[in-house]
């Protein structure tokens, strides 16, 4: 009776209303009843507090400006149409509201932290309130405050009892409280990303995923990528394939390509710019040492030609391989291009503290699969197994013979005293299992040279190594920063014979597999007069 009961009202709600939904970390909250059109709001102090507020659809540029005339400021945009502000007086009358209110403390502590308890929690608080006050509120329910010099605005890291996070969630001011990175409790070096950005502001840390990409009529999604401009701090060749590379790793797990284009400021299309300071939209840089990039959702959290624009900032130390490096940063910016927000799992990519990966956490990949499904490819299962030889007849000489897979009979024409029928053959039947998509990708290592920079004389260096795949290895090719690309010879164990200028050379080495997963290594080689 009660779950019927709860059909019914939810069946209610939505004829009452029109549909909608806000997506929370910890839940799909469909609001049941409004109080968004109620009265203009009565507060009961002169202190600003924080609400949700679901509008009937996504609210646009008029909406904005009506919000910010009645004295109701913005703060985070929550999927799919709802709002993050805060007003000493909530007067959302007319405004097509669907329900507003304050969020439920619950819904404020992450799920992850009862699976993975932490030692600290990222505390994140309201954007508009003063930190200072905000520890004070938190010491007073028995947190201390962890000092680190590398948080963003906004946020602390807190040490206390995990039966106390309820009262901490209470707060009026506490957004959203996650686990603490191991990084970030040891005072790591690491920079944190203030989240995707739309038209209404940062995608906030307790929000799920958007919807992502618009698909095609097979389910896939086509997007393509131009390069505004790249940092002179690495080889131009060395900052895109890295970047590229960033791509191709969210390309192996879900329904998605990602194509050079032609041209800036086209439709579906990831534009990628380093850029200092102000740069043309909304969102300056910092210089070095801040905020490394930014990012923007896909349509319809921000309208063409700026959807899935990747910013990074010109002025930070871009690196490949060390702080700061741009596959991490290009990585996790792309997740965010492709409509993922932040991650409570300290180990995932999409974590909202940047540190040097590799590939995807289980967590990216399942993140990202919900949006487009898992990667889809045929594949041909191997042929079936030999089945055993014909029989041989048992009168004379016989010939048996048999298929293998499907065994057939075997038959002898005897010669002698008699002619016989050969006894039946009996083949096995062969059997092969389909496999699923390869997402592994090749180990690779450089042998010679020993070391990553070394310096050179002549015109060419050799460089040689090995690599491995559980697939094979299709292919080992290399690239220099100075505008050199070949293919090495051999692939277990390959060489290859790379020309020098004077200078500088970059020289990367990538092994790839037949399904496109790649592996890479690098050597600096200093070419003197």
């Amino acid at each position: 009776m009660i779950i019927r009961f709860i059909w019914i009202l939810s069946l209610l709600t939505q004829i009452a209303w029109p549909q909608g939904i806000i997506r929370l970390k910890t839940r799909n909250f469909v609001p049941a009843v409004s109080q968004g059109n109620a009265s203009p709001g009565r507060p009961a102090t002169s202190a600003k507090r924080h609400y949700l507020v679901l509008f009937g659809a996504y609210p646009g540029p008029d909406v904005l400006a009506e919000l910010a005339a009645r004295r109701i400021q913005v703060l985070a945009y929550v999927p799919d149409n709802a709002l993050m502000v805060s007003a000493v007086a909530l007067n959302l009358r007319g405004l097509s509201v669907i329900w507003s209110g304050p969020m439920d403390p619950a819904d404020k502590i992450s799920p992850v932290i009862s699976s993975q308890p932490a030692a600290a929690y990222l505390v994140i608080f309201q954007p508009d309130t003063e930190i200072g006050t905000d520890g004070e509120l938190a010491g007073n329910l028995g947190f201390t405050i962890v000092q680190n010099p590398n948080l963003l605005a906004g946020q602390l890291l807190l040490s206390g009892a995990y039966s106390a996070l309820p009262a901490l969630a209470a707060l009026d001011a506490v957004a959203y409280i996650l686990p603490a990175s191991a990084g970030l409790q040891d005072g790591d070096a690491i920079v944190g990303c203030a989240g995707a950005l739309t038209a209404v502001g940062p995608a906030a840390q307790y929000v799920q995923a958007g919807s992502g990409w618009s698909k095609d009529a097979t389910g896939q999604v086509s997007l393509a990528y131009y390069f505004d401009s790249v940092t002179p701090k690495v080889p131009e060749a060395l900052v895109r394939s890295e970047i590229v590379r960033a791509f191709a790793v969210w390309e192996q797990y879900a329904n998605i390509t990602i194509a050079p284009a032609t041209q800036t400021n086209l439709e579906r299309s990831i534009d990628i710019l380093f850029a200092r300071y102000a740069h043309g939209d909304a969102y300056p840089f910092d210089g070095p040492g801040g905020v490394l990039a930014h990012t923007f959702y896909p349509v319809p959290n921000n309208n063409e030609p700026i959807a899935g624009d990747m910013h990074l900032d010109a002025d930070e130390s871009w690196n490949v391989g060390a702080n700061v490096d741009i596959f991490s940063v290009a990585l996790h910016e792309a997740g965010h291009a492709l409509g993922l927000a932040h991650s409570d799992n300290p180990d995932a990519v999409m974590y909202p503290y940047y540190r040097l990966q590799t590939g995807l956490n289980a967590d990216d990949i399942a993140g990202i699969q919900a949006l487009y499904g898992a990667k889809t490819a045929a594949v041909t299962p191997p042929a079936g197994g030999a089945g055993a030889s014909g029989g041989t007849g048992t009168t004379g000489t016989g010939t048996g013979s048999g298929t293998g897979g499907t065994g057939t009979t075997g038959t002898g024409g005897g010669t002698g005293a008699s002619t016989g029928t050969g006894t039946t053959g009996s083949g096995s039947t062969g059997t092969g299992a389909a496999a699923g998509p390869d997402t592994v990708p090749p180990t690779l290592t450089i042998v010679s040279p020993s070391s990553s920079i070394v310096s050179a004389y002549s015109a060419t260096i050799s460089i040689g190594g090995t690599a491995a795949d559980n697939a094979g290895v299709q292919s080992v090719q290399w690239t220099t920063s100075t505008g050199g690309a070949g293919t090495a010879t051999g692939t277990t164990f390959w060489s290859a014979t790379i020309p020098l200028l004077v200078g500088n050379n970059t020289v990367t080495v990538r092994a790839y597999d037949a399904a496109g997963n790649s592996a890479w290594r690098a050597v600096t080689v200093v070419r003197y007069q």
